[in-house]
């Protein structure tokens, strides 16, 4: 039976010092039967000298396009009705499982969805009784538009998000952006028990620590971390730690 979901990991050199983590955590909890694509720049000098696993299917874009063209190029190539998009600072911290995503995706194609974000906030929860997953405390709300956080993306959507908008990585969740994906039917799925304390780290379709903010460490928002990317042998100490960037909730 083909696969309805697969992985695509953006990324550029410039964060290759974040790919031992990232490749560690995806190597030790992600399923290893899902199609992982890893897509980045053309300006690398020796992609073989970074491990990246020989299962994951490469792919190399033009480091002179804008981001959003660099994403689309890949898109043609990849054959599965829904992709899980994923930047390489997004590292998974418990199992992803590939039953669930295609339970999740079966869902979207029942519901007509368009994307799925992998968790939610409090200020959605509060206001919407949901509908439950048939997983324990674990809910989908309507969303207003997207953002760029770990989420499962209809290939179509995605595919025309990505061809129609030229964008930066900076610019992906810009008026224009928003409004293209209200057009959309989007949600998202969260633990409402957990919601105040846990979203990221709780989340149903991939649990995850989210390492970077402008640049920066998200060692306040994540009191774990920064052990764990010591674990890696990452220079944590190479660059500053983000103090405000979204706390209320790991």
């Amino acid at each position: 039976m083909n696969s309805k979901i697969s992985i695509l990991i953006y990324t550029h050199s410039d964060y290759s010092f974040i790919w031992p983590a990232l490749i560690g955590q995806m190597n030790k909890y992600v399923d290893q039967d899902f199609e992982i694509h890893f897509l980045y720049n053309d300006t690398i000098d020796n992609i073989n000298l970074y491990n990246i696993p020989k299962n994951w299917i490469r792919h190399v874009y033009n480091d002179q396009l804008i981001w959003t063209k660099r994403v689309h190029s890949v898109l043609s190539e990849m054959k599965t009705e829904y992709i899980l998009f994923l930047h390489e600072d997004w590292i998974p911290i418990r199992t992803v499982s590939k039953k669930l995503l295609e339970e999740m995706c079966d869902v979207m194609a029942n519901n007509n969805w368009d994307y799925l974000l992998s968790y939610s906030h409090f200020s959605v929860t509060d206001n919407q009784p949901g509908i439950f997953t048939g997983y324990d405390d674990y809910y989908f709300y309507k969303s207003d538009s997207h953002i760029f956080q770990p989420a499962i993306w209809k290939h179509s959507v995605f595919e025309e998000f990505s061809g129609v908008l030229n964008k930066t990585k900076h610019q992906n969740e810009d008026q224009e952006c928003l409004d293209f994906m209200r057009n959309k039917n989007t949600y998202e799925v969260q633990n409402v028990k957990t919601v105040r304390q846990y979203r990221t780290t709780n989340s149903l379709i991939f649990p995850h620590m989210h390492t970077l903010a402008e640049g920066l460490w998200t060692f306040t928002k994540y009191p774990t971390l920064k052990s764990l990317l010591d674990s890696y042998g990452i220079d944590t100490d190479s660059r500053g730690i983000h103090t405000w960037w979204e706390l209320d909730t790991q």
